[in-house]
């Protein structure tokens, strides 16, 4: 029996009996490494890596979600532990076999990891801290998983899916947590600012967006905007910018500007080399927004113009 004459993935006993294999000639296949045993009555010619035989539950259930340690493990948290742990909209306490156990649940939202239906990264941590992992090894795969640019929409999305009895659990673990952040920097001028600004309760959000403009950090209360900029993009010559980039990074600024909020730009090399003196200009206009709030009437939503609106729906260039 060779592996060319193989046109499936995974192969059931009855299949291959109707595909005019003997019991005998299976058996042999397996023994010769020409197939592998990868499930209860299940067969494929790859190798059965931890992956495979998680593809081949799926196969068998096709409705399955992982969850829990085996979640983890996809999530890139933890090694595979077996038997796998996963949840099915309706299952019976048989229904696992020896390599599954599994619960009846439903989700909402789920996540695909390698080619496999998963469990949100915070659905994930909610269920591992009933499982009684500890809180700050938790808080570090949060971390993790919610890291760049989309990192905290993609929280938003998985905080609104969770159930409410999963809810409280989930901002437990979040309580004070930085997310989000694309680069070391980000995270260590974060870091810094939530020290110095601890006694004033603004909040401190990264990669956030203002009237559809994503910036690095966001300090809401104070009408504060940061930008950390690396020399390679946004150099005089704009060698590596790109005229699209170009563009909105200007009426980016403008629309920051117009809108009300103070926009502060720092060269990366400057957070790396003078870290205290960013940190201090932009503790002190936090601090002085927050002791004089500016007079000046805030425009409306009414007195919005067409440029107001995101650059790169209307610019000729953009669009």
């Amino acid at each position: 029996m060779g592996a060319q004459n193989i046109k499936r993935k995974f192969w059931t006993t009855s299949e291959l009996l109707k595909a005019g294999k003997s019991r005998h000639s299976v058996t042999r296949a397996v023994r010769d490494g020409v197939i592998h045993r990868v499930g209860h009555g299940l067969y494929s010619v790859d190798e059965p890596t931890d992956d495979i035989r998680l593809e081949a539950l799926v196969h068998q259930h096709p409705e399955l979600v992982f969850s829990g340690e085996t979640a983890a493990h996809l999530h890139g948290w933890a090694e595979m532990p077996w038997p796998a742990q996963g949840v099915l909209p309706k299952c019976r306490t048989s229904d696992g076999g020896a390599r599954l156990t599994v619960t009846q649940r439903k989700f909402s939202r789920t996540v695909t990891v390698r080619g496999l239906p998963v469990t949100t990264p915070l659905q994930t941590v909610v269920d591992l801290h009933r499982q009684g992992w500890q809180k700050e090894k938790l808080r570090a795969c949060l971390v993790r998983a919610y890291r760049g640019a989309k990192g905290n929409d993609n929280r938003a999305e998985d905080m609104a899916a969770l159930m409410p009895q999963s809810r409280g659990i989930a901002e437990t673990l979040l309580d004070g947590l930085v997310t989000g952040t694309a680069s070391n920097l980000e995270r260590q001028v974060v870091d810094r600012l939530r020290t110095a600004l601890a006694d004033t309760g603004v909040r401190i959000e990264v990669n956030r967006k203002v009237r559809g403009y994503r910036f690095d950090i966001v300090i809401p209360e104070a009408k504060v905007l940061i930008e950390i900029d690396s020399y390679i993009y946004h150099a005089a010559d704009g060698a590596n910018l790109g005229e699209r980039t170009f563009i909105i990074d200007r009426w980016k600024g403008n629309m920051a500007a117009r809108w009300g909020w103070m926009l502060l730009r720092y060269p990366d090399l400057c957070v790396q080399i003078i870290p205290g003196m960013v940190t201090d200009e932009i503790v002190d206009t936090v601090r002085y927004n927050l002791r004089h709030r500016r007079g000046r009437r805030l425009r409306t939503a009414l007195e919005k113009l067409w440029t107001d609106m995101e650059v790169w729906l209307w610019h000729p260039s953009l669009r």
